[in-house]
Order: C-alpha cells, then structure tokens, then sequence
C-alpha cells in the first residue's frame, strides 16, 4: 500500500447555515437511505455517511484520511475526480452536500428534502413512498424531537434513528 502523503488528508467541517436553515434529514437518516439514493448514488450516500461520523466525533472540523475513507466505502483510492472516489465525492459536491474551502471541504450535517426535479425523476412507487413520508412527518417535528433527544445527552446518531423511527411505521 502506498504511504500516505498530506495530500491524502483533508479537513471537512460544518457548513454554517443562517439560523432556520439548517433542516433536513441526518445523512444516517433512513430518508436519505430511502429517498437520496437513487439521486445520489450507493458511493457518495456512504460518503456522506461516513463524513457524518467524522464530524460527530469532531463537530468543528475532521482531518479525514481520504484513502481511509475511500476503503470504508469500498472504493479505491486515487487522486483525481475521474477516479470512482473522486465521481462519489464530486456527486457528493453537485448535491450541494459539501462545497470546497480553501483547505478541504464544508458539509451539511442535515440533508434537504428532495426537489421537485429531482422527484420527477424518481419511480412512480418511491415517489408515492416520498409523498406518504412527507405526509407523516408534517404532523411531527422530527428536528425538535432529535434535538431534544441530544439536549438531553443521547448520542446524535441515535438520537436522529430515534426521532425518525417516530413518523416511520413499523412492518406488520
């Protein structure tokens, strides 16, 4: 395996968002399992993910090992975007769920509702699946709850499972 070099390292942070904006889903989410997959690919949905820990066990920022990071998702790693990490992380970049700084990356800790567009796109079924989801969750503040559930020390990643396992009904 080839040594690492400081060009392997790169730092990701929180995105900061004006107060109010910063909603959506944890990228752990099984919305976003559910519903961003087919929008964003297997790769970068790991990619998020794992960035996601990272900035749990780090909240103002995380030095990640991109060849680590590459292997957690299953892919190799090599410099460039024409590479399979490099299309995951540049799709990851085109959401608009990271955006370069001057010394990594800034990343959304919450994952928006899909758009429009991007819902016409989809299948009839998970579209459907998509407007039931929606549906539940205006009648339930999942945020607040996932909030509270950390205020009061549960870990953020069980407490983001918690709160949505609030609106998602159960099998039968």
């Amino acid at each position: 395996m080839p040594a690492t070099t400081t060009h392997d390292i790169v730092t990701f942070q929180p995105w900061t968002m004006p107060p109010g904006r910063d909603v959506g889903h944890d990228p752990r989410s099984a919305y976003v399992e559910r519903f961003w997959l087919s929008t964003l690919g297997p790769s970068a949905t790991w990619i998020i993910r794992r960035i996601a820990d990272h900035l749990d066990d780090s909240p103002d920022g995380a030095a990640v090992n991109l060849n680590d990071l590459a292997q957690s998702v299953g892919l190799s790693f090599a410099r460039g975007v024409d590479s399979p990490f490099g299309k995951a992380l540049h799709r990851c970049s085109m959401f608009n769920l990271i955006r370069p700084n001057g010394s990594g990356y800034d990343v959304k800790r919450r994952i928006p509702d899909l758009t429009t567009r991007q819902l016409d796109r989809m299948h009839q079924r998970l579209r459907r699946d998509h407007d039931e989801w929606i549906q539940r969750t205006w009648t339930t503040d999942v945020s607040a709850i996932e909030h509270q559930l950390v205020s009061a020390g549960v870990d953020r990643r069980v407490a983001a499972i918690a709160a949505e396992n609030v609106i998602t009904p159960t099998s039968s």
